[in-house]
């Protein structure tokens, strides 16, 4: 079976994102087929973690005739995992700084006062970066969190992450408690890098090939 891969991008980007962008190029040239989608799904503003796992569940469906490997930065890294659990295609995931353990994060990132006038004024604004301005977005998304177990899952395949130790969004925690619950299947490489993992680009491309031709299906 021909080998496929779905890179998905994160939270308030898009698929046209330096990482996106980066590993598409890497990838074609490495002769494998890519399929980045917008998860800006079915819009920002009605963005849910549950549409975006249905956009990528459908992805993963058309493709059933085809190994896949997923890719996935940041809340992409997120909805790789728990795609992965129900595509019975997937064959391995590559993950950088995934967003495990989302729906208690919004707490952090956001003062209490701030949550309490989103959940009010029923939307609330974020700068997108594939728009280059700020976009709204419903309260919807922090409710739909509520339906999704985002941490302490079992994955079914391989997994190759990779998470900055300067990662001041996601915190390297998470990750390390996601190895520590699927030893026999997860590994993950520590970089000395922040959030973006910009400056680990051509290291992680470098281990993210040697992984992908050990999976070579």
């Amino acid at each position: 079976m021909p080998e496929r891969i779905i890179y998905l991008h994160g939270f308030a980007s898009g698929p046209g994102s330096k990482k996106a962008a980066f590993f598409r190029d890497k990838l074609e040239q490495s002769g494998h087929a890519v399929t980045v989608p917008d998860l800006n799904y079915p819009d920002f503003y009605r963005l849910t973690l549950t549409s975006q796992l249905e956009l990528a569940g459908r992805l993963a469906q058309e493709l059933q005739d085809n190994k896949l490997i997923m890719i996935g930065s940041s809340m992409g890294g997120l909805i790789a995992s728990l795609a992965s659990l129900k595509a019975r295609n997937v064959s391995a995931l590559i993950l950088m700084a995934p967003g495990f353990g989302i729906g208690k994060r919004w707490k952090a990132l956001l003062r209490e006062d701030e949550m309490a006038k989103w959940r009010e004024q029923g939307e609330r604004e974020f700068f997108h970066y594939a728009y280059g301005e700020n976009r709204k977005l419903a309260y919807g998304f922090v409710e739909d969190l509520d339906n999704h177990s985002t941490e302490s899952f079992e994955i079914k395949v391989p997994t190759l992450i990779f998470h900055g130790v300067r990662d001041e969004v996601v915190p390297i925690s998470v990750s390390r408690d996601f190895t520590g619950s699927n030893p026999n299947l997860a590994i993950l490489r520590e970089l000395d890098d922040g959030h973006e993992l910009i400056d680990s680009l051509d290291t992680i491309w470098r281990e993210s090939s040697a992984f992908l031709r050990n999976r070579s299906i």
